[in-house]
């Protein structure tokens, strides 16, 4: 164990030195930067920080670190050194303590980087930068060590009293460090933080969900129910709508309960409309206002049955004190949420234990649909994350609980520092961090009020405030509080909401699952809110905007499939079936999108689905039948502000050409090829021989105009390959009886690319396809046709989707082997694989060259070793380029040179087959060349 652990009393004043860190010239003003020139920080000590002339410029913050010596260096010198004193004892944390031995970390290196804390405001006419100041961030290169900062201490004058309201605090006070005082009255510091937020915070923090009208009638639906406080009992949240005030009549659902709290007002300009999510219940959708409520985000815990509402026992709760009899039989965390509600003079809580009836399948999944509204139109969430699950209570509200070490020291003349670690460390070590459910509830919630390791952390979508430093009382900004903070995600839910659920999908999947059913209801809140932007439904929780995309995740460890093995798991999953294509069917490690695997299609999201996919996904529904999952016609538009994040094209996209003159926006109505056309130029001259590719289907029947806005001629582009756009014309389409009944009999015709095509051939090669998209396959299930039917907005959730896939697309045959061992910079990363059960593996054609890299299972490829066995492979849509780790050395399989390859790949599946389906087994790269003796196959992937 490290021996260097002293705690510093505020009376200590030895301020001794080493010479490395006498050279690092600490001052109040390292610290604080006098970007005013008129900051004074009395009660430093005499003198210590007065503004004065620089005599000598000086480089504070940089972008390289500096090096401190290893922690055994560091605790020798600490026995003369108050500076190296304190960085030893920031090596001792809660979480690991007791987890290693000075040996296995004495020679690990530690470095000092200064980071900028602050944030800007713009105040009427002039911006000013407020309370900005500097850290030292101590990072070591063991993993073994957590990271921290050395915060300047604020004088003591600063330390009462404990509140953050506005006015009590100057601005040279933010952002500087101060100490925890056990004995109580962090209540009233958490009530000025929820002030702070409510009264100063704007836009993230004061978005409500687009669908009121669901909100409405969740709240009014007879499943909803809250806790108050006060009379202890279950009852409906109390709301009027507009409507009730305009008319000046009471409230028809518990008027009587309406308390002395400030209503939460919604927004009238709501324009959403509803799309089948939840029961909509037309009673109203007006804007209503309701009486505000807390929720608690915690860990039920498996070493004793919780209390919880059952049938037998619901309609006791809901007489006036129903709960008072069994409030010592909750877990502490509960107790105390309940109490501290109170004491923050909220009147009403939803705690999920007790307002959801527990042995109701109704109630449980009325409610579990629910979670964004939920916990999304709460006031505020309190996170119980204190111990191993609810039975540690909220130790912050109790003294005995609230005992905080704070290394703190003197190291130079005014100049005290302690020993500050970013939030997430403490709240990424908590087990309630580590619980699948828990993720959701947080991310949703506008405000979380965190308890863990007996501190409290308050984050809300603008900013983040502790115990231990000074708050920015107008939060309008960012600090280094924010750093990793998963609420600040869905910032970025409008501009780019594909972003979000890419990174969403890899918190969420390295989280754990008591019922291991619950992958999808878990994640459900999330999914709706993510839907509000995207416009599309979620297939097996892959979004159908983006689902070629979607269907790139990887495995980060060796996974196992998500299926019951035994009759009692049978039963628990009701029937539930999930697909190996997708991420919620695999269990046991997490999931992601790997930079390397995705980073050719991440540079422009929406291009790439446009130009380099071309499967037509159909899903089998309820009913057996064949749904496709996009549909350019009914499709609505994704509305992400960033137009390269956006998703498949819908029939009201506008999209930029790509000619030789100025980008000029122009209107396509189908996702399908254009045909070879004839136009007018300016000049009144006829181009038959200008083939132009984009998205439609044109034949002679339909109708061609030229926008003429100063535009110059059209061009004929003989370069324009599968997916590019036309330049500076409209496509309006016309009635075609004929036609249409021809695209119907057809389908969509196959955007399927070529190893090797001229623009001729891709037409050739789509006009024969189209003829061949026939589905024939059955299932036992349904064997007697295949079924066609329409595209859905919002899928059926009484006969909810088969966890089944059918296309078309290309198939070949390729060998898997081992990669061989090398010394090489990549045989690191393969190491890294290993210890995770993974291993990447080789693809070679059938004349033993290599093609392409995947990443395999080892139990998989242990029981595949046979390399003269071929497998079977599917290209899914086209890929960028090879990484270092996926392609070390560049063979000239195709006669270029490695810089100027792009494209020249297929992303594809390795399958395997399983009865009468196919079933994934990993994602790789392949060169499109490979597919020499493909074969244009029908798929069905479960």
């Amino acid at each position: 164990m490290c021996s260097i652990y002293i705690y510093t009393h505020r009376s200590q004043t030895s301020q001794k030195l080493c010479s490395i860190c006498k050279n690092l010239n600490l001052s109040p003003e390292s610290f604080i930067i006098d970007t005013q020139s008129s900051l004074s920080l009395e009660g430093c000590a005499p003198n210590s920080y007065l503004p004065r002339e620089r005599s000598q410029f000086s480089l504070k913050s940089r972008s390289s670190k500096v090096s401190f010596g290893t922690l055994k260096d560091i605790i020798y010198r600490s026995a003369t050194c108050s500076l190296c004193a304190l960085v030893s004892e920031s090596t001792v944390s809660p979480h690991t303590a007791a987890s290693y031995k000075t040996s296995d970390v004495e020679n690990a290196k530690c470095f000092l980087n200064w980071e900028i804390d602050g944030r800007e405001s713009a105040l009427g006419s002039r911006s000013r930068v407020r309370g900005r100041t500097r850290r030292i961030h101590l990072l070591w290169d063991s993993g073994l060590l957590e990271d921290s900062y050395l915060v300047f201490v604020a004088p003591e004058k600063y330390m009462r009293p404990n509140s953050d309201a506005q006015f009590v605090w100057k601005d040279e006070a933010l952002f500087l460090g101060r100490e925890i005082h056990s004995e109580g009255g962090n209540k009233a510091l958490v009530k000025s933080w929820l002030d702070l937020c409510l009264d100063s915070h704007y836009g993230p923090c004061k978005a409500t969900s687009n669908d009121v009208n669901e909100f409405t009638s969740m709240i009014s639906a007879s499943y909803f129910g809250v806790i108050d406080v006060l009379d202890l009992c279950l009852t409906s949240l109390p709301f009027e709508s507009e409507e009730d005030e305009d008319s000046g009549a009471t409230t028809t659902v518990n008027s009587s309960r309406r308390s002395e709290t400030t209503r939460t007002t919604y927004s009238s300009d709501w324009r959403g409309r509803n799309r089948g999510r939840r029961d909509v219940s037309p009673q109203s959708t007006r804007p209503l206002n309701h009486e505000p409520y807390v929720t608690l985000s915690y860990v039920w815990g498996t070493s004793t049955k919780p209390y919880t509402t059952q049938l037998s026992n619901i309609m006791l709760h809901r007489k006036h004190g129903g709960l008072e009899k069994v409030i010592r039989d909750l877990p502490q965390a509960l107790q105390d949420a309940i109490q501290l509600v109170r004491d923050l003079g909220i009147r009403y809580i939803w705690i999920d234990s007790l307002c959801i009836v527990q042995d109701s399948n109704r109630s449980w999944s009325l409610n579990a649909r629910a979670m964004d509204l939920i916990y999304g139109e709460s006031l505020l969430t309190i996170c119980a994350a204190d111990g191993i699950d609810a039975s540690a209570g909220l130790r912050a509200t109790h003294y005995q609980g609230h005992e905080v070490v704070q290394p703190q020291r003197d190291v130079a003349p005014g100049v005290r520092l302690m020993i500050s670690r970013p939030p997430e460390v403490s709240i990424k070590a908590s087990t309630w961090n580590s619980r699948a459910w828990t993720f959701q509830e947080r991310l949703l919630s506008k405000r979380c009020l965190i308890f863990t390791e007996g501190r409290i952390y308050f984050q809300c979508r603008s900013t983040g405030m502790s115990e231990d430093i000074f708050a920015d009382r107008k939060g309008a900004g960012w600090s280094l509080d924010l750093v990793n903070a998963p609420l600040q995600l869905l910032r970025a839910l409008e501009s780019r909401a594909l972003w979000v659920y890419l990174n969403c999908v890899a918190l969420y999947t390295s989280r754990q699952l008591t019922k291991l059913k619950d992958i999808l209801a878990a994640f459900e809140g999330i999914m709706h809110r993510m839907q509000e932007t995207l416009q599309a439904p979620f297939i097996f929780g892959l979004p159908s905007s983006h689902f070629d995309l979607a269907m790139l995740w990887e495995p980060s460890h060796a996974l196992e499939r998500r299926v019951y093995r035994s009759p009692e798991e049978k039963s628990e999953y009701n029937g539930l079936e999930l697909p190996s294509w997708s991420w919620s069917g695999w269990m046991e490690g997490r999931a992601e999108y790997k930079t390397g695997m995705v980073e050719g299609c991440l540079s422009d999201v929406h291009r790439w689905l446009t130009k380099h996919t071309w499967i037509s996904w159909h899903i089998r529904d309820g009913h057996g039948n064949l749904r496709p999952l996009w549909d350019v016609e009914r499709a609505p538009q994704d509305r992400s502000t960033h137009k390269r994040w956006k998703g498949y094209m819908t029939n009201k996209d506008y999209f930029t050409g790509q000619g030789d003159g100025p980008h000029d926006e122009i209107y396509v109505s189908k996702r399908q090829r254009i045909h070879p056309f004839e136009v007018d130029n300016e000049a009144g001259e006829r181009h038959r021989n200008s083939l132009y590719y984009g998205y439609g289907d044109l034949d002679e029947d339909d109708f061609i105009t030229e926008e003429r806005h100063e535009r110059p001629p059209l061009r004929a582009r003989a370069d324009y390959g599968r997916g590019d756009y036309i330049d500076y014309a409209r496509i309006d389409y016309r009635e075609n009886p004929r036609r249409d009944q021809a695209r119907a009999e057809n389908a969509r015709a196959e955007r399927a690319p070529l190893a090797i095509a001229t623009t001729e051939d891709m037409w050739t090669s789509d006009k024969s396809h189209g003829k061949k998209n026939r589905f024939k396959l059955t299932l036992p299930e349904n064997p007697y046709r295949v079924v066609m039917t329409e595209y859905k907005v919002s899928p059926d959730k009484e006969f909810p989707d088969q966890p089944i896939l059918q296309f078309w697309t290309w198939h070949t045959l390729l060998h898997v082997l081992a990669v061989e061992e090398s010394s090489s910079p990549s045989s690191s990363s393969r190491e890294g694989l290993r210890n995770n059960g993974l291993c990447r593996h080789d693809i070679a054609d059938e004349a033993g060259d290599w093609c392409g890299s995947l990443v395999l299972p080892e139990t998989w490829a242990r029981s595949h070793q046979n390399h003269d066995l071929k497998h079977n492979f599917i290209a899914i849509s086209e890929a960028k380029a090879f990484t270092e780790d996926e392609c070390e050395l560049w063979t000239y399989y195709i006669p270029k040179e490695r810089e100027q390859s792009e494209w020249d790949l297929y992303f594809v599946l390795l399958l395997e087959r399983v009865g009468n389906k196919w079933e994934r087994v990993a994602l790789g790269k392949v060169f499109k060349a490979a597919f020499a003796n493909k074969k244009w196959k029908e798929i069905i992937l479960g």
